[in-house]
């Protein structure tokens, strides 16, 4: 009988928030219990030293190590990892905020403990770092050129397209040279894990994760940018319509730009060439094919690499596992009784 009248209930706006309540409540009180899983088994998985650890699921301690670098986009320091976001405010809502764009680049790297070194390929790992830079910039700061955004950020949101209209918000995190870290995963045969630099022309695997970068554009008159921000309104529209291979001068005319001949130079892409760090170890000092890598394992999903310590992670998993439990089953809950009341009303 009661099913029959969850069936014959009228769908309205009470009974639809009513079910997505339940049905987002159920789902975070059984992702609390996936994360409460997995706090668990870090705990009874025992630390384990570099040069006496053994193949499967691991936990190690050390200071992150490489011959090669990446510079972040935003601070511009030489790191294994970086992960940039940045979120712009909804139109006319102060407090609702909107991922614009979402950065991830990585090198393998070693993890270094003193008894040895061991290679870190951290695809696919759940990421907790800390935040190396963060930043909010008011909306009334910008101009239509950028030209009170800091060069990199202007770098960073048009390689994403980002048009910097409303206030924006923009967070680093990154994996430097000699950072401390917790890393939990499956050690296993190198499966073709190679450390070397990052190279756009002989790295056809990355091209997914190499974005263009900003262009200057030089007219044949008069001084040339130098960079996207002091390009002119005709400027762009004079690089848009070189590239689209429109050449006839009425053309120009009728977009209201003089004709010229465009010459377009591409930038480098800030984090596809890979140089050296000269502060870092030498490359002697690293073997470059080991035989063992420390990655996502295909039969155990377990990866971490934390700035945690592996106790300070495990309670954060905890608190975290305990609030969306209860926040869950209450959300469900309270669902349900929504439904109850209406069903008496019927």
């Amino acid at each position: 009988m009661t099913v029959c009248l969850f069936v014959f209930m009228p769908i309205n706006y009470l009974t639809t928030l009513s079910l997505v309540a339940i049905a987002g409540g159920l789902y975070f009180f059984f992702l609390g219990f996936l994360l409460l899983a997995r706090k668990r088994l870090l705990l009874t998985t025992p630390t384990s030293r570099i040069r006496s650890a053994a193949l499967g699921l691991v936990e190690v301690n050390g200071m992150a190590a490489g011959p090669y670098t990446v510079p972040a986009p935003i601070t511009g320091k030489p790191c294994f990892l970086y992960h940039t976001t940045a979120w712009q405010q909804r139109d006319g809502k102060k407090d609702e905020w909107a991922k614009v764009a979402d950065e991830t680049l990585h090198l393998p790297f070693f993890i270094d403990d003193s008894t040895g070194q061991l290679l870190i390929e951290p695809l696919g790992a759940d990421l907790d770092l800390h935040r190396d830079f963060r930043e909010e910039y008011a909306a009334s700061f910008f101009s239509s050129n950028l030209n009170d955004v800091p060069p990199r950020v202007g770098v960073f949101l048009s390689r994403h397209g980002v048009v910097p209209a409303r206030s924006l918000r923009i967070e680093e995190r990154l994996i430097k040279p000699d950072d401390a870290l917790f890393i939990a995963g499956t050690l296993m045969e190198n499966p073709g894990v190679q450390v070397r630099p990052l190279s756009p022309r002989n790295d056809d695997s990355r091209k997914a994760e190499e974005l263009p970068a900003p262009q200057i554009i030089r007219l044949s008159s008069g001084a040339a940018p130098s960079s996207i921000r002091e390009m002119s309104q005709q400027a762009k529209i004079a690089a848009a319509l070189t590239r689209a291979g429109v050449t006839k001068p009425e053309a120009w005319s009728a977009a209201g730009v003089p004709y010229h001949s465009v010459a377009v130079e591409e930038n480098a892409p800030p984090a596809a060439v890979l140089a050296r760090d000269e502060d870092n170890s030498k490359t002697s000092d690293f073997n470059l094919t080991p035989s063992v890598v420390l990655m996502k394992g295909a039969n155990n999903s377990t990866f971490v690499i934390s700035f945690r310590s592996q106790k300070e992670f495990a309670s954060a998993l905890a608190w975290k596992s305990a609030a969306m439990i209860w926040g869950g089953a209450a959300v469900t809950l309270l669902g349900i009784y929504s439904l109850l009341e209406q069903l008496e009303l019927l």
